[in-house]
Parts: structure tokens; C-alpha cells; sequence
């Protein structure tokens, strides 16, 4: 049992992505289970919702829908009984290609970062030596979606490369996964764009579209979304809630690190990540879960650190 759970309702959503390691996810959920018992995400819902008591609770979420999933973690998830949500953007797994994310991963093996700032710096009428300090990845996260993959299919075509192969599951696996006893499909925008890079048209297109989609394809209402990215003040905000509340959306996860307690706000619920790494030893995810109501105050996260840097310096 969580050590603050006689005292608070301490119940925690994790996230993870790509699974490198069904051992080390193993690792990961057993290190986990020791602090927490794992729930559905309709038991959050009937806690911040329809106040059910709940505490020393966690539910395991999955972002994008990485092959990994059903290869790595969904036989680790059925051994041990664990229920989980993955969250998905129709567009990209019906489409087939990767995420703009990954098509920047698989282009940083093949081309130097200074090419790719370059890049964008001609996209975006930008001067070439103010993006030194910035990283690609994030670069990209302070434009529109359209303007991402411009410089990406820009420089595939400019050094010949094909598109990276494909990583994900289908949107028919998807479809197949929600009938899964354990697994539930939220919505995750259609394509993936940082949302407050988007005008509000694109914003609710991506938010209202996504699950609107997946509630005709699976059959039921879709009251799950999960944020891309998913940083408050730097990913979304109160334009972006008020266009899932409009969409029937009850409750949306974040990426900001803390505990669920009632009073949680239902449309940025935190989600502490994992990537089921070797650096993630058990004693060290133990410490992270237990530090969670003040992990980001704690950590030097130094990409969210350099985006509001650059956000602040291109809106001069």
C-alpha cells in the first residue's frame, strides 16, 4: 500500500510509449504493484465523477499505439491482470504512416541536427543561429503540424531517404484491442499536433474529430483523451479543454506528475511517465511513485525548460 493512502486519496495514472523491454515493463509494473493496485480508467471515472471512494489506485495508460504494445506489454498486462488504456490518433494509425515524432527519431540516425535546424529555420523565415540552442524535437513542437512535416518531407526528399518504416499498429488492431477485456482505446487527437500550436478551427477539428471517429468505429461513446505531449500552458490550456468538454470528453490526461485526489481538475489529470528503460530500476521507479506530488518540482526537465525559452523568444 501507497504510504499516504490512509491519509489522502493517493491514487496515480502512469503513461508509458514505446516498450523497449516486455522484462523490464514487467519489472516495472511488479515495482508498481507493491505501492498500488491497478484499476480501469472507469474507476477514476467513478471516483472524480460520481464520487466512489478510491485510494491507492493506478491505472496504466499507454500514448500512440507503438507496435511495442501488442508485441512487449499486452503479454505482460494479461499475465498479470493489469487493465489498461491506450490512447490513439486514428488519422496517423489509419493512415499508416509513422508519427511526426518518429519520423524526426528515425531522420535525426540519418541527418545531423544542425541540417535539420537548418531546415527549419527556412521553413519558418527564422534566423539559422537562434535555433543553436534548441533541440529538433524542440523545434518542432513549437510549430503547427503542417509546418513539421514540411521540413521532414523536405529533407527526406532533399537526402533521398524514404519514409521510416512503419512502427505502429494498425487502426483495425486498435479496433480489435478495445474488445480486449483488459484494454480500452481513448481518443488522442487525429494527428498528433501540439494543440496550442493550432487555430482553434484545427484545434476542435483534431479533438472533436478524433472522438467522434473512434465512437463510430467502436461502438460506444469515447470519454477518454488523452493530450499529445501533453505539458499544461505548453500543450494545451482552457481553449483546449472547453473543446473537449464540448466533445463529451469526462476526463483528459496530462503529462504533468502528481497524485489523484477529489479535487483533481477531470480535464488535466497528471500521469507520471515511464519508459520501462534499464536506467528504471525498481528502487528507482519506487522512488519516483513516491515523490510524485512534487516530481516536476524535483526534476531539471530540460525539454519543457527549453521550450518556454523559445516560446518566449519567438514571441517577441
Amino acid at each position: 500500500m501507497h504510504p499516504f493512502s490512509p491519509l489522502t486519496a493517493a491514487n496515480l495514472a502512469i503513461t508509458f510509449h514505446r516498450i523497449p523491454s516486455a522484462d523490464r515493463f514487467r519489472q516495472a509494473l511488479t515495482a508498481i504493484g507493491r505501492l498500488y493496485r491497478f484499476v480501469t480508467a472507469d474507476a477514476l471515472h467513478e471516483f472524480l465523477v460520481g464520487g466512489r471512494p478510491l485510494s491507492g489506485a493506478c491505472h496504466v495508460t499507454f500514448d500512440d499505439g507503438d507496435r511495442s504494445f501488442v508485441e512487449r506489454a499486452l503479454p505482460v498486462l494479461q499475465a498479470l491482470h493489469t487493465p489498461a488504456t491506450l490512447f490513439i490518433a486514428p488519422d496517423v494509425l489509419a493512415g499508416g504512416r509513422n508519427y511526426w515524432f518518429q519520423e524526426l527519431r528515425y531522420l535525426r540516425q540519418q541527418v545531423d541536427d544542425a541540417t535539420i535546424r537548418r531546415q527549419i529555420a527556412a521553413q519558418m523565415g527564422w534566423e539559422v543561429a537562434q535555433l543553436a540552442p534548441y533541440s529538433p524535437v524542440v523545434l518542432c513542437k513549437a510549430l503547427p503540424l503542417s509546418a513539421i512535416w514540411a521540413v521532414i518531407d523536405g529533407l527526406e526528399q532533399a537526402q533521398g531517404l524514404p519514409p521510416a518504416p512503419p512502427a505502429n499498429i494498425s487502426l483495425a488492431d486498435a479496433i480489435a484491442l478495445d474488445r480486449h477485456p483488459l484494454i480500452s482505446i481513448g481518443a488522442h487527437s487525429l494527428t498528433h499536433p501540439v494543440l496550442a500550436n493550432e487555430d482553434a478551427a484545427e484545434a476542435e477539428r483534431q479533438i472533436a474529430g478524433s472522438v467522434g471517429q473512434l465512437a463510430a468505429l467502436l461502438g460506444r461513446p469515447v470519454r477518454y483523451f488523452a493530450y499529445p505531449n501533453g505539458a499544461a500552458g505548453l500543450d494545451y490550456g482552457p481553449r483546449e479543454q472547453a473543446l473537449l468538454r464540448a466533445a463529451g470528453v469526462e476526463l483528459a490526461f496530462a503529462t504533468d506528475s502528481g497524485v489523484i485526489g477529489r479535487g483533481v481538475d477531470r480535464l488535466a489529470i497528471p500521469r507520471m511517465g515511464l519508459s520501462a528503460s534499464p536506467r528504471e530500476t525498481g528502487l528507482w521507479i519506487t522512488a519516483k511513485l513516491l515523490l510524485a506530488p512534487v516530481w516536476d518540482r524535483l526534476r531539471q526537465d530540460q525539454e519543457n525548460q527549453q521550450r518556454r525559452r523559445l516560446q518566449a523568444q519567438i514571441s517577441r
